[in-house]
């Protein structure tokens, strides 16, 4: 149950992540309302699965003892990568994108960084530590 709750939360926060980007970037009107809320649902799938993915290394006793010894490794990974989606482009992590149509060019967060950001997060959830039994 544990478990599913986490993959739960995670999928949730990379939908409103994904969204809130969304409307601060590509959001165009009616048609933005109707495929962007499918798309972040994809997404978020998609970023789930991977960050389950990479969270079978704690697998590995020692690494999965160190990653549940504490929340504060998964709490200091998902604040940071918040931090970084929010204030990144302030801090200087910046590209600038030409809108293919208009020619318009805008200056946002850097789209590797963003994406980092974006699956880190989602990894901090879906893999939040829980003490087992077996870790005393």
């Amino acid at each position: 149950m544990h478990r599913l709750i986490r993959v739960l939360a995670a999928w949730c926060l990379g939908w409103l992540v994904y969204m809130i980007a969304m409307a601060l970037t590509v959001y165009d009107g009616l048609m933005s309302w109707i495929f962007q809320p499918i798309l972040a649902a994809i997404s978020s799938i998609v970023a789930v699965v991977v960050g389950l993915f990479v969270g079978l290394v704690f697998r590995i006793p020692a690494i999965g003892r160190f990653w549940r010894s504490s929340w504060f490794w998964a709490a200091a990974l998902a604040a940071g990568n918040i931090l970084t989606m929010i204030y990144g482009a302030d801090w200087g992590l910046t590209e600038t994108f030409t809108d293919s149509e208009t020619g318009h060019q805008s200056v946002g967060l850097r789209s590797d960084v963003s994406l980092v950001s974006y699956f880190a997060l989602i990894f901090a959830v879906a893999n939040w530590p829980v003490r087992r039994a077996d870790d005393s």
